[in-house]
């Protein structure tokens, strides 16, 4: 289990440094098993990633595209005081 961790870990950081450029609309990662597999950006769709790495391959989120895509603002919680 902590050979997944690791290996996820040194993938994700690979990608986030990597020299790939991804589109905006190329927003999935991905790489096949095998001990020198790559991961390759730009896929467009989760089915397309999956198809390309294969049974046993992971799928993921570019973290470039990631990073670039606005998330909604958050939820500030309501303070209520008590009734006096």
């Amino acid at each position: 289990m902590m050979r997944y961790g690791l290996i996820l870990a040194a993938t994700l950081a690979a990608a986030a440094i990597s020299t790939t450029s991804a589109r905006a609309d190329d927003e999935w990662c991905g790489y096949a098993t095998g001990d020198k597999a790559l991961i390759e950006c730009g896929y467009s769709s989760i089915a397309q990633c999956e198809n390309a790495v294969g049974k046993g391959g992971v799928c993921f989120v570019d973290p470039e595209y990631a990073l670039r895509t606005k998330r909604p603002a958050a939820l500030q919680p309501v303070n209520f005081s008590p009734a006096r």
